[in-house]
């Protein structure tokens, strides 16, 4: 029950965040101007349900138009959900046009369609309603970095299914792990420069694993409100990757990350905290302690115990290490190879 709960504060999560970003996206001066219409909360009566059915997402006025249209987001995480949904999502919005406050509609995918299936699609919809995918509000947020690394990003962790995300163009390639892993070794070790080190810790994990790790959220708190994790992420098991044979070994759909901004190697009740992170009913069974200094050999010890005696995976990663997958990534090395090589060890390595 509880896994499922956390299931539906994340699709919650992720709706609103969808909704703010389109209304930035639209509000800029030479698009026009959007206001969210739905409230953020899910209605928690049959009575408010039915007052708030007809209300759309947000309401939009284009620029040099005064009349606002209606705007619904539909958020699908499988390409193949949509086609067969979008019916609905049509009538839905002649609904919403037939109270006579908006005349026109426009429905938003949260994914990318090709031009033959996006014009064909449109050919069967009402001339009053439009259907914009992801590539059109990228147009839309243009040369405003922050809303298309943003919009790419809420892409990603929104979606289950890569193919129905194409890649942004980009302008310009820049070393950017050999930029962090610079900022990574000019933190100071310590109390002093914890907040840094673990700041840089979070951007090399979005960076280098950004593709495969969804939904990056910063310094959850437990249930119980004793226990911080710096980061945790959701892993897309699709295809044939390092984290989808973690998914599917360890049984996990996420993975912690806890930066260690130690000046002595981290030992056992650094492993033991860290433990106390995962459980098997949350599908989290898997950790990565970003240790400036590494680990101990009593740490290595107490990681071996969890794994082997509650099926608990807690890698751990110096700093050197993760500057070097950095700096690699750069190169076109892939980070995941640095990872592998340390399961590998861990599992061969075990005693019983």
């Amino acid at each position: 029950m509880g896994s499922m709960k956390d299931l539906q504060i994340e699709i919650m999560g992720l709706t609103q965040d969808w909704h703010e970003l389109i209304r930035r996206i639209l509000s800029q001066d030479k698009v026009g101007a959007a206001y969210v219409m739905r409230p953020d909360e899910a209605p928690d009566d049959e009575e408010r349900w039915n007052e708030l059915r007809l209300v759309p997402d947000l309401a939009f006025t284009p620029a040099g138009e005064s009349e606002p249209l209606a705007v619904e987001f539909k958020m699908y995480r499988w390409q193949s959900e949509w086609q067969r949904r979008l019916r609905e999502a049509v009538a839905h919005m002649q609904e919403i046009l037939a109270q006579g406050r908006y005349q026109r509609g426009i429905i938003i995918l949260s994914f990318d369609v090709d031009d033959q299936t996006l014009a064909a699609t449109r050919s069967r919809v009402a001339g009053t309603i439009d259907i914009w995918t992801l590539q059109h509000l990228r147009e839309l947020a243009g040369e405003d970095k922050t809303l298309a690394e943003q919009l790419d990003e809420l892409a990603g962790d929104t979606a289950m299914d890569t193919r129905s995300i194409a890649p942004r163009a980009e302008t310009q390639v820049l070393a950017k792990g050999t930029a962090i892993a610079g900022i990574l070794r000019a933190t100071l070790a310590g109390t002093h420069g914890w907040q840094a080190f673990e700041r840089t810790c979070a951007d090399a994990v979005k960076f280098l694993f950004g593709r495969e790790l969804h939904r990056s959220t910063s310094q959850k708190r437990s249930g119980e409100g004793l226990h911080r994790m710096d980061l945790i992420c959701r892993i897309r098991s699709e295809g044939n990757s390092f984290w989808s044979m973690i998914a599917s070994d360890f049984s996990t759909r996420y993975v912690v990350f806890d930066a260690k901004n130690y000046e002595a190697p981290v030992g056992q009740n650094e492993i033991e905290l860290t433990k106390k992170y995962l459980f098997r009913g949350g599908l989290r069974t898997v950790a990565i302690i970003l240790a400036r200094e590494g680990a101990s050999a009593q740490a290595r010890i107490a990681a071996e115990q969890a794994l082997r005696e509650d099926q608990k995976l807690i890698l751990v990663i110096s700093m050197a290490e993760l500057c070097a997958m950095l700096e690699g990534a750069d190169a076109g090395d892939p980070p995941e190879n640095v990872m592998f090589e340390k399961v590998d060890d861990m599992l061969m390595g075990m005693g019983r």
